[in-house]
């Protein structure tokens, strides 16, 4: 994956004591084949950090993690719908 995209996604839990996660389906991360560092942004938030990464155990699909403040600062909880943005680190070393 080699450039921005946008989409929109819920915010996941499986359990209150485990982190939210957001799943970003194959076709938003075109040729990724394991975990890379992005800039992400949630409703048009300040970006952060995370690295998305492979679901594994025979899916397709990648995801990445949230903190509470993280989710916090966008006005977001667990089940919310909201717009991400993810800009791969490596995409805006290109850029510069």
């Amino acid at each position: 994956m080699q450039h921005e995209v946008e989409f929109p996604a819920r915010i996941l839990r499986k359990q209150d004591d485990l982190p939210r996660y957001v799943v970003v389906e194959p076709e938003h991360v075109p040729g990724a084949s394991g975990a890379f560092e992005a800039w992400v942004s949630l409703n048009g938030c300040a970006r952060f950090r995370r690295n998305i990464r492979p679901w594994g155990k025979g899916s397709d699909v990648f995801f990445f993690n949230l903190t509470k403040p993280q989710c916090e600062k966008a006005g977001l909880d667990t089940g919310d719908q909201c717009m991400v943005e993810i800009a791969p680190v490596a995409a805006e070393a290109q850029l510069t």
